[in-house]
């Protein structure tokens, strides 16, 4: 026989946040965010916990995005104007 001393798995949550805009502090954010879940929903927030943020996040707070004008003209460029 063998023992498991954990009894729970993996457990991935969903965390709302404001929406991201160029230049917001994505650090305070994903945390008071994170940590306002967890009260909220009644679970703990532990050492090794992991806490990912998309990369679209990411980008946003950077200002890293392309206009659809932009993304029209590479299509354009790259397909041709005949598709």
């Amino acid at each position: 026989m063998f023992n498991l001393s954990r009894k729970v798995g993996t457990i991935s949550r969903g965390v709302r946040c404001p929406i991201i805009r160029e230049g917001d502090d994505l650090v305070e954010i994903v945390v008071n965010s994170v940590l306002e879940a967890a009260e909220s929903e009644s679970y703990a927030v532990r050492d090794q916990d992991i806490v990912a943020i998309t990369e679209s996040v990411v980008a946003r707070a950077q200002g890293n995005n392309a206009s659809t004008e932009a993304i029209a003209k590479d299509v354009k460029q790259k397909l041709g104007s005949d598709t």
